[in-house]
């Protein structure tokens, strides 16, 4: 199989490696300099929880460099979703499936819509990485890998990846309701991940302080008013007690959106609070905490991306004033 990895920043880098590993199977990461240059010279190494390896395989700028793929796994931001899709149109255009590795929601529909194909799967993640230098990622976490698709005729290549990534050893299993799998993570993010992008804590620092734990039980709760109204069928028979039960297990973790924050980077909000907010408004549901953390993190990204500025450079929201901000 030949498979063309989209984004390979992370976690495009991680899986891509450890599928290169297998007999008969071709990967070529596409991704930005200075991170591609480093591969193309020295390889890339993997480090932290899964070892110390260095892999050798084919790093590109661009897609357009490829000509042709089996399989292109995008591993963007939920924000250049499409734009990655597109710059690989013309190998999906030749019959290469799409596998979307990404948070957030709608993806699904937003590439089979634009690029014209059923041939589109979904997973979500839970496994955790880092780029600490060009040419290096760090691994942290080895958590679940649920792959499916909206699409019946994709089935027989979704237990095929699930077959091949458990050969390499990642933790990986398909679903029948990757909608259900997608939403559930959803949830978790919409109530963790604003939280701590705007307070700068961690998950087990959010876990810890009650008033925030009440915070993420009134975001969670507007969710799941919304997943109701859709009719989707979660993972989970209690989404609050696993959001918080999420944060908890994960206690060390700086969440992404606080992360895309640190770095002074566009968040994906808007795949998360925003997807909610606005199915929310379609089915006449109100969403007042989502709204308002929304718009808080909205503000924070805007000045932070307009004036150059870093977290670490601007004071983030104290407890108290995020809580005063939300219930007014």
């Amino acid at each position: 199989m030949k498979i063309v990895v989209v984004g390979s920043g992370s976690i495009g880098s991680l899986y891509g490696a450890f599928l290169s590993q297998l007999k008969d199977t071709e990967v070529i990461l596409i991704g930005r300099n200075p991170h591609i240059s480093a591969i193309q010279k020295k390889g890339l190494r993997i480090k932290g929880i899964l070892g110390d390896r260095l892999f050798k395989l084919k790093a590109m700028k661009f897609a357009s460099e490829v000509d042709s793929a089996d399989l292109v796994i995008i591993t963007t931001k939920t924000y250049d979703t499409l734009e990655a899709a597109k710059s690989a149109k013309h190998l999906i255009d030749a019959g290469a499936s799409v596998l979307l590795i990404q948070n957030g929601l709608g993806t699904e529909e937003v590439v089979a819509k634009a690029l014209n194909t059923t041939k589109v799967l979904r997973a979500t993640t839970c496994m955790g990485a880092l780029r600490t230098s060009p040419g290096v990622v760090t691994a942290t976490g080895c958590g679940l890998t649920e792959i499916g698709s909206r699409y019946p005729e994709n089935r027989e290549l979704v237990e095929r990846l699930v077959k091949m990534m458990k050969e390499v050893g990642f933790k990986v299993r398909s679903s029948e309701n990757i909608e259900g799998v997608v939403w559930t993570k959803t949830l978790v993010n919409c109530g963790i991940n604003p939280v701590g992008a705007l307070t700068g804590l961690s998950n087990g620092e959010v876990y810890k302080n009650h008033i925030l734990r009440g915070l993420i039980v009134r975001l969670v709760e507007e969710a799941v008013q919304v997943v109701d109204a859709l009719g989707v069928e979660l993972t989970t028979d209690d989404p609050i007690r696993y959001a918080l039960g999420t944060a908890k297990a994960t206690g060390d973790n700086i969440n992404s959106m606080l992360q895309d924050l640190q770095a002074g980077k566009r968040t994906e909000i808007d795949a998360i609070t925003g997807e909610i907010i606005r199915l929310a408004k379609e089915h006449g549901i109100e969403t007042p905490s989502n709204e308002a953390v929304y718009a808080l993190v909205k503000a924070l990204e805007s000045r932070n991306l307009k004036e150059g500025k870093k977290l670490a450079e601007v004071d983030v929201l104290k407890v108290a004033d995020l809580v005063e901000a939300i219930t007014g």
